[in-house]
């Protein structure tokens, strides 16, 4: 809702210039009771009053495997880029706020993630694989208590999501017990996650840099992936890992079958000294092979 009334006020004046179109997205997750027609009710009569094109995309979950929300925030972020598409918008904005990538950061590093992941969400992406249409979040330097100020001070009313009082829901929990907390230490704990997470990423993109230019000096064949030896030993371990898990993911290997686990016994049979031929089958018939001079991701295609 601010992120409307902001762009709404925004879209006329000369620097900006914007052309803009409602996309609201129906998951169909929630009970009737929970309000979740109304919600799209609510953005559609609300598109009206801004005299904006309304766009609405319902979802169909029933068929998706694996965890329902990352299949939701998948088909979502699908249907925005159709709509997107359908109006010829370059752009779609969503109202992710400092808050938001102080939860996202909290909740990666409970589960354990990377520097990747510790770069919390971005402020623009490519949204979706062939679809020349970006992700843009331009309310990353503003945190919750300022979006209710703003929606007061303008007399916008807005809806709320039952889910998000659910305290069996880790990001709930951390929104309503831990976030509140870090606040009082810190009344600029948001702008502090933004601002490390926007370092992280810089960081990331370093470290993804000097993984693709050791994957380039590696030798590709039909039988898999070839690595010299002596030269993968002198690698920082990161890079080295990061190295390996993509060579792995590049003949084949399952994302979620290449974890620290997996790894870390290869990883210490490259950078020890030991010869011979060592072999660590991985699923689907996938190998490492570590000779005396050679590191080889063999796949069995």
């Amino acid at each position: 809702m601010a992120l409307l009334a902001a762009l709404a006020h925004l879209a006329s004046r000369r620097t900006w210039q914007l052309q803009l179109s409602v996309g609201h997205v129906q998951h169909h997750l929630r009970q009737a009771v929970d309000g979740a027609e109304e919600d799209a009710v609510f953005v559609e009569e609300l598109a009206g009053q801004y005299d904006l094109p309304y766009q609405r995309a319902d979802l169909d979950l029933s068929r998706s495997k694996g965890n329902a929300e990352c299949a939701a925030r998948r088909e979502r972020y699908r249907a925005l880029g159709a709509m997107a598409s359908a109006c010829s918008a370059r752009h779609v904005a969503t109202a992710h706020h400092g808050d938001d990538q102080l939860e996202t950061l909290l909740m990666r590093l409970l589960r354990g993630t990377s520097v990747k992941g510790l770069a919390g969400m971005a402020w623009r992406r490519r949204l979706h694989a062939g679809l020349p249409v970006r992700l843009i979040r331009p309310m990353l330097t503003v945190n919750r208590g300022a979006v209710h100020k703003f929606l007061h001070q303008i007399g916008q009313r807005w809806r709320e999501d039952p889910t998000n009082r659910d305290l069996s829901r880790t990001r709930s929990r951390l929104r309503h017990e831990v976030v509140p907390v870090l606040y009082a230490l810190r009344p600029d704990a948001g702008h502090r996650a933004v601002h490390l997470a926007d370092h992280l990423r810089q960081l990331s993109a370093w470290f993804d840099l000097q993984t693709q230019n050791t994957l380039i000096d590696a030798k590709h064949g039909d039988e898999g992936i070839c690595l010299d030896r002596a030269a993968a030993r002198k690698l920082p371990p990161l890079i080295l890992g990061a190295v390996l898990r993509n060579s792995l993911l590049e003949v084949g290997a399952n994302a979620d079958k290449t974890g620290g686990r997996v790894l870390r016994p290869i990883l210490r049979a490259i950078r020890d000294r030991e010869g011979g031929q060592r072999g660590f089958p991985l699923h689907g018939s996938i190998r490492v092979l570590v000779d005396r001079d050679v590191v080889r991701i063999v796949s069995p295609s």
